[in-house]
């Protein structure tokens, strides 16, 4: 998952670098508001964005595995829980391409954020102490990032993904 206006960025990085043509030209498309999916080549040694000179790469070939798609459970004490999924595998944005990796978290709908580089945070929406406290985190996440993605939180209504809301810091008191 990126930014919206990772493509030019990365294209006009890669021309400083000295490439052009295709290989200037990350492999994304729109994912939601204000965010792309971006195509990625997992190898053993890690992974990369594609660009459109790899023209192996067509559509998903990975999944997430297991019951849980890489999320670990998180609690706090006294109002609720959630999961964060921070492997920083390259596979962040297949919920994306497939929303029903989610299922094996909650029954319901979950909010997602995207916050930083390789970072999924999600849980069920309602509870305004858990809304707040995990939108406030992810705020701090996004703001703290060298490279943020974004500070909005998703939903997926079943047919795309919506923003939900937006985390932001509270207000200091006057």
């Amino acid at each position: 998952m990126e930014p919206d206006d990772v493509v030019e960025q990365y294209r006009q990085h890669a021309q400083s670098k000295g490439q052009s043509g295709k290989s200037t030209q990350l492999l994304c498309k729109a994912a939601a508001e204000q965010l792309q999916i971006c195509a990625t080549v997992l190898s053993d040694q890690g992974w990369r964005y594609a660009t459109h000179a790899d023209a192996e790469v067509h559509s998903p070939t990975a999944t997430l595995d297991g019951k849980r798609a890489g999320f670990k459970e998180k609690s706090i004490d006294g109002v609720g829980r959630y999961w964060v999924r921070d492997m920083n595998d390259g596979r962040e944005g297949l919920m994306v391409v497939d929303p029903s990796s989610l299922k094996g978290l909650a029954p319901v709908g979950l909010v997602v954020a995207w916050p930083q580089p390789g970072v999924v945070i999600a849980w069920v929406a309602g509870n305004p102490n858990l809304d707040q406290i995990v939108a406030v985190g992810v705020a701090k996440m996004y703001e703290a990032s060298n490279h943020p993605i974004s500070s909005k939180l998703y939903r997926y209504d079943g047919e795309d993904w919506v923003v939900w809301g937006e985390a932001k810091k509270p207000s200091a008191p006057e």
